[in-house]
């Protein structure tokens, strides 16, 4: 456990580098940022590396990642002091007034990180050698610790440079290289690094919260425990599926059930053991699929929606893009309500009435360097997940208008300073990361509607179920029981009927314009001229589609009207002033923020019933991917303080029985949505009878010793960053495993995921027919040819290998001897290293 040691003295460093900066920059908030310190901290050095590097002002080496560590903590000084005023409390005061707070992150932090470390030590297969993403990215993490500049190159496409988000990796990288372990190490300490950042990055969103509205009267013990229950809530909560497997394997409920609900794979693959515990094995990897897409004739998709939650991806251990900017993402939060609190606070000014224009001016006091961290912290989503930037910028735009409609302001005058707002955050968070831009392409094609069948509303219970249910209590508890009741009534159901008119609205004037116009005809007719959409609609009348459509939706409109309604009364809460006016605007605040963290919650988890983004999965599965993991976030910190403030009877307001029956079903459904996480952890971890290892590629040393070997003579042996020539692989197969182990680009890796990184399939397709060639042909002289031409190094030949020439001598049209085809290389190369069934050769130059 000493590299977990490490690893927490360094985070503890980049966590007091950057605690000034954050004591300033979350001056707003009752915690004063403390909870955010470390992110911040990891993202400010990473981004001064990337910058520097980037600009060939730094080098990607221990020496600039301590520079980068040098000027995180001049900045964060400099920020400190330009911000101090004479009646604002110092630093040192509040970390010894808030000391419990303090105490309580540190405890959380440490046990989260120590504890996810020893379950990752302990789990099999934590870089399965069937690929599955892991080999993606320790391919990244492998080719940015090669790269002395950025960015770093593409370990599965030779001559190119890494298209995609790869800010993750960086700050990987950084602290592998700093801390001086292994990458298999890196990765998996990495993991329990980010679990443990987002257990304190929720914790700190919800105490602000509570603290914002509960200090004065309970001091810090409620925020405090609230703050661990939002932690619980975002970071172990699961939804509802290992509750229903429980159920499955005890044997209990009837099949009509069990057909009813329809969780994909469960009948077909769930065991019926006559306990409650389904067993070792992958059962739990069906929570991430708990809803099943059906066509407009009720026949399942061949893809069905990703539905993962933060719980599920640490225990898968797939340190995505998505998971790695989680702890970036309550950042984001709590910048939002940081926001929304100095709106409330300062009141109108004649700055705030003549200077819409200006986003400094208008909605940071004319302060361009707290704009700038602003756009610093949210431009960082755009290279960390690039689906999570427009969602967070327009948050942050979202709590700075609710701070000012407290006010009073008229839409007319607060909208317009609102999309500034955004625009300029969204600019230049985009021109401070302009160098990943420029190389960054992406197979997002646009928006297109989505026509298919409706969420079912039980399957959207299993996903969200405990989160709906207090949501849809802490709203409309606050809705009628407000002072203006009747007024707020009248509002909500006003609110309602635009939310639930505007998506069919905006269907009907888009097959209005399909119907009316010769593209549009043209456009449909082509549609259904695909014997795959004849089969989705059941003929290929135009009008016979849209019938379908209609009747599809209203067979089923259970979710839509669930959402609709809830999503109205959220928005009631901020989007009038008069709602704001009771009590203390501190107090109201976070009740208003709360109500904006479930308006987009929801929201986002309405708006894919309408539409997706177009990749090259072709269906919604992405899209729902992406929205419902923010949707999460967003409702388990809201979620949690809507549990205090039913359970405190924050406003006064509440009756005992409502109260009761409330955190009756709360406890209910939590426990319930607990049942995941205690039993898939003990699945994971195959009931803590493995020897504990937190290298995550031993699983490859041990199931391919000679590829192993191989891995392990290129990384002591190659100079500079060779070009290897291996095998190359589709999407999560074995293939593309030397380069993405030792980071060194091939020739081609995973073509398949190129092409998903890079939206067309033209550079892959150059290649395959030359590696292909290289392997297969007798004509050493042709082979040679091809090797210099694409500047190969090193030649793999193993198992892999072997079975990729044999495939393609097996074709009819190349007839070709896979023994006497691989034989060449031991004349032709020069032979570097061989262990078992695989061999290095040195490609000599030309």
């Amino acid at each position: 456990m000493v590299h977990v040691f490490v690893w927490w003295l360094l985070m503890h460093i980049l966590g007091l580098a950057a605690l000034p900066l954050a004591y300033r920059l979350f001056r707003e908030l009752p915690g004063r940022g403390y909870a955010f310190a470390r992110p911040l901290g990891l993202l400010l050095t990473s981004y001064v590396l990337w910058i520097g590097a980037s600009l060939g002002v730094l080098k990607n080496t221990a020496g600039g990642i301590v520079v980068s560590i040098v000027v995180t903590a001049g900045i964060s000084l400099w920020f400190h002091s330009r911000g101090s005023t004479e009646d604002d409390q110092s630093l040192a005061g509040f970390l010894r007034e808030r000391w419990r707070l303090i105490m309580t992150v540190e405890v959380l932090f440490g046990v989260a990180f120590a504890a996810w470390a020893l379950l990752r030590a302990y789990a099999p297969d934590k870089i399965m050698t069937s690929g599955g993403e892991k080999f993606m990215e320790l391919a990244f993490l492998n080719a940015t610790l090669e790269s002395a500049e950025f960015p770093p190159h593409d370990p599965w496409l030779s001559g190119f440079a890494i298209s995609y988000y790869y800010f993750g990796y960086v700050m990987m990288a950084l602290l592998t290289r700093l801390s001086g372990v292994v990458s298999g190490v890196g990765f998996e300490l990495y993991d329990a690094l980010i679990f443990a950042l987002t257990v304190t990055g929720a914790f700190g969103v919800v105490y602000d919260l509570v603290a914002g509205k509960a200090s004065k009267c309970s001091g810090d013990a409620q925020p405090l425990q609230y703050g661990v229950l939002g932690s619980v809530f975002v970071a172990v909560l699961s939804n509802l599926e290992g509750f229903l497997e429980a159920l499955y394997a005890k044997g209990l409920l009837s099949d009509r059930f069990w057909r009813w609900i329809d969780i994909p794979s469960l009948i077909e693959a769930g065991r019926v053991t006559g306990s409650w515990y389904p067993g070792h094995g992958w059962w739990w990897w069906r929570a991430s699929r708990v809803l099943r897409d059906r066509d407009l004739l009720g026949q399942p998709m061949p893809l069905n929606p990703i539905d993962e939650f933060p719980f599920f991806s640490f225990l898968l251990g797939d340190n995505h893009p998505h998971v790695l900017a989680l702890p970036f993402v309550l950042l984001a939060i709590a910048l939002a309500l940081n926001l929304l609190r100095r709106g409330w606070r300062s009141g109108h000014s004649e700055r705030d009435r003549t200077a819409w224009w200006n986003p400094a001016a208008c909605c940071f006091d004319g302060d361009w360097a707290l704009f700038g961290a602003y756009a610093l912290g949210l431009g960082a989503l755009g290279f960390l997940n690039t689906w999570d930037f427009p969602i967070y910028v327009g948050l942050v735009g979202l709590a700075y208008g609710a701070g000012r409609r407290a006010e009073g302001e008229p839409l007319s005058r607060l909208l317009p300073r609102m999309a500034v707002l955004a625009v300029s955050l969204a600019l230049t968070g985009g021109v401070l990361y302009l160098p990943f831009y420029i190389s960054f392409s992406s197979q997002a094609g646009g928006v297109l509607p989505y026509l298919l069948a409706p969420t079912r509303l039980a399957q959207y219970l299993v996903m969200f179920g405990p989160f709906l249910f207090i949501g849809a209590w802490f709203l409309l508890i606050r809705l009628l029981t407000s002072p203006d009741r009747g007024r707020a009534i009248i509002a909500a159901a006003r609110t309602w009927a635009v939310v639930a008119a505007a998506p069919v609205l905006v269907v009907l004037l888009a097959v209005t314009v399909t119907v009316v116009t010769e593209p549009g005809r043209q456009l449909v007719q082509g549609a259904l001229s695909d014997p795959q959409a004849r089969d989705i609609i059941g003929g290929s009348d135009p009008g016979a589609a849209l019938r379908a459509i209609v009747l599809t939706r209203l067979r089923d409109p259970w979710l839509f009207l669930t959402l609709s309604l809830l999503i109205a009364v959220a928005a009631v809460h901020f989007l009038q002033p008069w709602r704001s006016r009771s009590g203390s605007r501190e107090a109201a605040s976070s009740d208003t923020f709360a109500a904006l963290l479930f308006l987009c919650g929801l929201g986002l988890t309405f708006l894919v019933e309408f539409v997706y983004l177009r990749d090259g999965f072709g269906v919604r599965m992405n899209t729902i991917f992406k929205f419902y993991y923010q949707a999460w976030v967003m409702l388990g910190c809201a979620s949690a303080y809507a549990v205090w403030w039913v359970a405190a009877d924050a406003d006064g307001r509440i009756g005992k029985g409502l109260q009761s029956a409330f955190l009756v079903g709360t406890v209910l459904l939590v426990a319930a949505a607990m049942v995941y996480p205690a039993m898939a952890s003990y699945s994971r971890v195959e009931g803590f009878q493995n020897e504990p290892e937190l290298d995550g590629t031993v699983n490859l040393a041990r199931s391919h010793p000679d590829d192993w070997a191989a891995v392990e003579w290129l990384r002591a042996n190659a100079q500079g960053t060779p070009v290897i020539l291996e095998a190359p692989g589709g999407s999560y197969t074995y293939e593309g495993r030397i380069s993405a182990f030792t980071g060194y680009p091939a020739v081609l890796g995973w073509a398949l995921h190129e092409s998903q990184w890079r939206g067309n399939y033209v550079e892959q397709g150059k290649r395959e027919p030359d590696i292909q060639t290289i392997y297969t042909t007798e004509d050493e002289e042709l082979a040679l040819e091809l090797l210099h031409r694409w500047d190969v190094d090193f030649v793999i030949v193993g198992p892999a290998e072997r079975g990729y020439t044999e495939e393609l001598c097996r074709a009819p049209e190349r007839q070709c001897s896979t023994t006497e085809a691989l034989e060449k290389f031991d004349t032709l190369l020069n032979p570097a290293f061989r262990q078992g069934q695989t061999a290095v050769y040195r490609v000599p130059r030309p």
